[in-house]
């Protein structure tokens, strides 16, 4: 995975009855909310719900560079407006419309990078566009298995996952939001764009190309577990030749 890929989008989420929730399967027991997420020692994320569990503000801090953005939220009926005060210095306004419960239509104030979405009968996102660049995602049931990534700069650029271990959580897999976006409303609610899966794959393989130049990269993935089954911990490790490198540990904490 592409760690961090910023691809123009800023997308948002709201739980709306979407049918592949991230719900605890327990019905007696209510579902656990994500607080804290940790990028080894690049970023941290907390996150702050409403009395109905839906986000209204991030404060995502990146510690290389002491550098702190704020986003908050405003839940309409079907639309969302939220405002991104990016380092405490000035402020940014989005708006995402919603149709059935679903992301349709991201609009920046330019309107230069609006993007748009599509989903399969399922309700899985399979493509996020903007004017320049595109997301094709590929889908087994609810196993993630291919994003397929194309701009002016790669072309392409695709990500292969697998499942070897079958490794479950009993929320969902935060790090796919990361596929497409870091904004962090996808992660505290990935049902609303088809992201939501109980699914966390073991093995990745990136491709990529550029006008002179292309690569080929093999990761794994491990996990810890909260008392819950929540997952807490994700480490990623770089297949190589003369071994395995750590190259970047999340954590996550659930209430």
């Amino acid at each position: 995975m592409k760690k961090f890929r910023i691809i123009g989008m800023v997308l948002a989420a709201i739980i709306m009855g979407v049918n592949f929730t991230s719900c605890n399967p327990d019905k007696d027991k209510p579902a656990k909310k994500l607080v804290k997420f940790t990028c080894s020692e690049k970023s941290e994320a907390t996150f702050k719900y409403d009395e109905q569990g839906r986000l209204i503000e991030c404060i995502d801090y990146t510690i290389y560079n002491d550098k702190t953005d704020v986003y908050t939220y405003v839940w309409n009926e079907n639309t969302i407006d939220f405002t991104l005060k990016l380092g405490g210095i000035y402020d940014l306004y989005f708006t995402l419309e919603l149709e059935n419960g679903l992301v349709s239509k991201f609009t920046t104030e330019s309107h230069f990078f609006n993007n748009f979405f599509k989903y399969n009968s399922y309700g899985r996102l399979i493509e996020c566009s903007d004017i320049i660049r595109i997301n094709s995602l590929e889908w087994d049931d609810d196993k993630l298995i291919k994003n397929h990534f194309e701009d002016p700069v790669y072309m392409p650029a695709i990500d292969t996952y697998s499942y070897d271990k079958n490794y479950t959580t009993e929320g969902y897999n935060p790090l796919i939001p990361f596929i497409i976006t870091r904004e962090f409303l996808y992660v505290a609610h990935p049902e609303i764009a088809g992201l939501a899966t109980q699914k966390l794959y073991n093995n990745e393989t990136s491709y990529a190309k550029t006008s002179d130049s292309e690569y080929t990269n093999s990761y794994k993935y491990e996990y810890g577990f909260d008392e819950d089954g929540y997952v807490n911990k994700v480490l990623v490790k770089k297949i190589e030749e003369n071994g395995e490198t750590l190259i970047d540990e999340y954590l996550m904490i659930w209430e």
